[in-house]
C-alpha cells in the first residue's frame, strides 16, 4: 500500500489524462475538429486558386486571340455572320 504507483492511484493517473487530453479546451477531439477545417479551407483555397488560373487564362485568350472570341461569340451569344443558318443536330 506504500507504493507510490499503486493500481488504484494508476488507474486514477490514467483517468485524469484521459479527461485532460479529450474534455480540455485543446484537446484531442478539438485538435481533430480544427485539423478537418483545416483541411476544407485548403481545399477551398486550391480550388478558388484553379478557378483564379482558368480566368487569368481565359482573360489572355480573349486579349490576344481573335478565333478565341469569335468562337465564345459564337457559342455564349448565338451571334452570326450575315445570311449564315444554324443548324442542330
Amino acid at each position: 500500500m506504500d507504493k507510490i504507483l499503486s493500481l488504484k492511484n494508476l488507474f486514477i493517473l490514467i483517468v485524469i489524462l484521459t479527461m485532460f487530453l479529450f474534455l480540455k479546451d485543446d484537446g484531442v477531439i478539438d485538435y481533430q475538429t480544427l485539423l478537418n477545417e483545416h483541411n476544407q479551407l485548403l481545399s477551398a483555397v486550391n480550388e478558388k486558386s484553379d478557378q483564379l488560373f482558368n480566368l487569368k487564362r481565359e482573360n489572355i485568350m480573349l486579349q490576344n486571340n481573335d478565333q478565341y472570341i469569335e468562337k465564345i461569340a459564337r457559342e455564349k451569344y448565338f451571334y452570326l455572320f450575315p445570311k449564315e443558318t444554324i443548324i442542330n443536330f
